[in-house]
């Protein structure tokens, strides 16, 4: 086995430590770099001994150095989660550009479901310029994603030369069906209910994994992150302990689904569209 997905997927440890900073500062609107990393319930300054990922949580048995209160599991949690996304990543693609591209587009989504779970929102500041940046790295990205763009392309009459623009067309495509969608599906809601039942962050959400993934992967995202926020919710329904009325963070139902549709999207859809050949 190559030890460079390994190696990789050990830098994606130190990420996930900058990944767990973000998750806390951007909501309060702080900054992700100044001042350095100090305990959440002491504010002592956090030594660099005692900031190794995963380690160090281990090491002090998940308790501040200082003050000796507990230290949240997502930490390590979300450390852990960046370090297999990079390894994974760099085992698929074998750290060709594709590698890089989807692990930013993974590290994105782990923001954004914690944040959605802790504060039920999804930032503009990571949402709307990650359409951009998966609109600028499409041609970077697997054209696997995007090829089933080609007939948009060639509709268009864009090029001549299929490769020369489909990347930008797929990735624009899947930003407008990704997050149109959503959108639909809220205005329908909010006509027939009268009141908001998907917020214009899920909305911006999708246009970035549309923009990353394509059109249909962002579909198969849309749906397998309501069948997963679906099942989540029926045992707390019969429960009591929730309503049609609650309101679900689906933004983490919405970035499980899009790493799914990362990893195998591609082959649950060639399995699917089997039954149609």
């Amino acid at each position: 086995m190559s030890i460079e997905p390994l190696i990789y997927g050990l830098f994606g440890l130190i990420i996930g430590s900058f990944l767990n900073v973000c998750i806390y500062r951007i909501p309060l609107g702080k900054s992700v770099v100044f001042p350095g990393s100090s305990c959440p319930q002491c504010g002592k300054a956090i030594r660099a001994y005692d900031n190794i990922p995963v380690l160090s949580y281990i090491i002090l048995r998940g308790k501040c150095r200082f003050c000796g209160k507990p230290i949240s599991i997502q930490y390590p949690l979300v450390e852990l989660l960046t370090g297999l996304s990079f390894y994974f990543c760099g085992r698929i693609w074998y750290l060709t550009s594709p590698a890089f591209v989807n692990t930013l587009f993974l590290c994105v989504v782990i923001i954004l479901v914690f944040t959605d779970f802790h504060h039920r929102i999804l930032p503009n500041v990571l949402t709307i310029p990650g359409i951009i940046a998966g609109v600028l790295l499409s041609l970077f990205q697997t054209p696997s994603f995007y090829s089933d763009t080609l007939s948009v392309r060639t509709a268009l009459s864009l090029s001549e030369n299929p490769q020369s623009v489909l990347p930008w067309v797929g990735s624009i495509f899947g930003a407008v069906i990704g997050g149109g969608i959503l959108l639909l599906v809220g205005v329908g809601y909010l006509k027939l209910r009268k009141k908001e039942g998907l917020g214009m962050g899920d909305v911006k959400m999708m246009a970035f994994v549309g923009a990353f993934l394509g059109w249909r992967l962002a579909l198969l995202t849309i749906f397998s992150g309501a069948v997963l926020g679906t099942l989540i919710s029926i045992p707390f329904m019969l429960s009591g302990k929730m309503n049609l009325q609650s309101k679900l963070a689906f933004g983490v139902f919405l970035g499980i689904g899009a790493a799914f549709s990362l990893f195998f999207g591609l082959p649950v859809l060639d399995w699917y569209l089997k039954f149609f050949r």
